[in-house]
């Protein structure tokens, strides 16, 4: 398991993710990733942000729309679609179960949204790098992080792949490899293969 300082670097970077997945990147955004406090990540992640112009931040916008919200060749960002053919149902009762147990509260719209749940995995992890001095909390835990992430944060390969196929922008072609990568390696973490 990793250490808690492991925790909290891996817990800024789900909660990154997030926020360049659950919504277009407005000017404040992007001049975090151009000159801000993001920048250096972006430059290390290869993410293609140049000036922070209004049109540079408009047509990001209009590229995310663009994949994720149509009106046409969009990929539907949320769990349900996926797993149940429809938007809601099943998936976002069960998302509802896990944003309760982890404090956070979501319009019921957005619960099954990538982003949210990117960014529910971000905060599981952040509790379990504070909870080093409670061996039974951090089991706890880690038993969340696994099964949050078996139910409703490795759907996401799939969209990803489907995404890859209909991009058509540099900056979110670059983030869908980012999160490919990212999330391939933190399935080796969380889900445990059974025993033989």
């Amino acid at each position: 398991m990793l250490d808690d300082e492991d925790l909290e670097g891996l817990d800024g970077f789900y909660r990154f993710l997030s926020r360049l997945w659950v919504a277009e990147i407005d000017q404040e955004w992007f001049e975090a990733l151009t000159e801000g406090s993001l920048s250096d990540v972006a430059r290390d992640l290869e993410l293609p942000v140049d000036e922070a112009t209004t049109d540079e931040v408009e047509r990001l916008a209009v590229d995310y729309c663009g994949l994720m919200i149509g009106p046409h060749g969009h990929v539907a960002p949320h769990q349900s679609v996926w797993a149940e053919g429809q938007f809601q149902g099943n998936t976002v009762i069960s998302m509802q179960q896990f944003l309760d147990v982890v404090g956070e509260e979501v319009d019921s719209t957005m619960s099954d949204h990538l982003g949210v749940q990117l960014g529910v995995m971000g905060r599981i992890i952040e509790e379990l790098a504070g909870s080093s001095d409670d061996a039974g909390k951090r089991d706890d835990l880690v038993e969340l992080a696994q099964a949050f992430f078996v139910t409703h944060v490795a759907w996401i390969e799939q969209f990803l792949t489907h995404a890859a196929e209909s991009n058509r922008s540099a900056f979110y072609g670059r983030l869908i490899e980012v999160t490919s990568e990212f999330l391939g390696q933190e399935r080796n973490t969380w889900i445990v293969e059974p025993s033989r």
